[in-house]
C-alpha cells in the first residue's frame, strides 16, 4: 500500500525527471483531479503535470474529432506561468479560433499571461507534441525532491525508467525511420521531376531541329524553283 501511494506521488511530480509523469496514466488524463492537487498544493511540479495532463486531454478529444471548450485556454494559463508564453499565446489563439464566444475572456488572458506576443495571430490545432514538456526545468520542494530520492531506490521504479526509455529509443527510431522515409521519397521525385524536365529538353531539341530541316527543305524547294526559272 505504501508504494501504491508513493507511486500515486510521483505522478504529480512530472518535471525534468520526465519518467515520473508515466507512473500513473490514469492521474495523467483526469484533470479534475490534476487540477484538484495542483490548487490544494500549487508547486511549479505540479503546474507541470497539470500542463501534460490538459495535453495529454487535449489530445485525446482531438483524436476523437471532439475539441472541449476551455481546455486550449486552461492549457495556456499553465504554459504561461511555466514560462512558455509564446506557446501559450498560440493555445490562447487555438481556444479563440474553435470558441469564437471565448473571444474577450481569452483576449483578457492573453493581456495579462502573454502580452508580448498578444498581437500574434498564429493558431496550431495540430496534436501536441508532449515530450516538449519535458524540457521545462522546474524547482522542486524539499519534500519533493526526498520522495525522488527515494523513487530513485525503488526496483521497480528503475525498471518503469528502463521501460520509459526503451520506449522513446523506440520513438526517436521510428522518428528517424519516416524522416529517412521521406528524405527518400523527396530524392525519388527529385529524379523523376529532373529525368522528366531532361526528357522534356530532349523533346524540346529534336522538335527545334525538325523544324530546322523542314525550313532547310523549303528553302532548298524554293530555290530550286528559281533556278527553273
Amino acid at each position: 500500500m505504501k508504494r501504491i501511494r508513493l507511486y500515486t506521488t510521483a505522478a504529480l511530480l512530472a518535471g525534468s525527471l520526465a519518467a515520473a509523469g508515466c507512473v500513473h496514466q490514469g492521474a495523467l488524463v483526469d484533470v479534475p483531479a490534476t487540477l484538484m492537487r495542483y490548487q490544494h498544493k500549487p508547486t511549479e511540479a505540479r503546474l507541470l503535470t497539470l500542463a501534460r495532463s490538459y495535453a495529454e486531454s487535449i489530445n485525446r478529444n482531438l483524436r476523437q474529432q471532439s475539441p472541449c471548450p476551455g481546455q486550449y485556454a486552461d492549457y495556456g494559463v499553465a504554459l504561461a506561468r511555466l514560462g512558455c508564453t509564446r506557446q501559450a499565446n498560440t493555445m490562447f489563439n487555438n481556444e479563440k479560433f474553435l470558441f469564437p464566444n471565448s473571444t474577450l475572456y481569452v483576449d483578457i488572458l492573453k493581456q495579462t499571461l502573454t502580452p508580448a506576443y498578444a498581437a500574434e495571430g498564429g493558431i496550431d490545432t495540430s496534436l501536441i507534441d508532449i515530450h516538449t514538456l519535458d524540457t521545462i526545468t522546474v524547482r522542486y520542494t524539499p519534500e519533493e525532491e526526498a520522495l525522488l530520492r527515494q523513487l530513485e531506490e525503488d526496483p521497480a521504479y528503475k525498471q518503469m525508467l528502463k521501460e520509459r526509455a526503451k520506449a522513446e529509443r523506440e520513438r526517436q527510431a521510428e522518428l528517424k525511420r519516416k524522416e529517412k522515409a521521406a528524405a527518400d521519397q523527396a530524392r525519388k521525385e527529385a529524379r523523376k521531376a529532373e529525368q522528366a524536365a531532361l526528357k522534356a529538353q530532349r523533346e524540346a531539341e529534336r522538335e527545334a531541329r525538325k523544324a530546322q530541316r523542314e525550313a532547310q527543305k523549303k528553302n532548298d524547294n524554293n530555290s530550286g524553283k528559281e533556278v527553273q526559272q
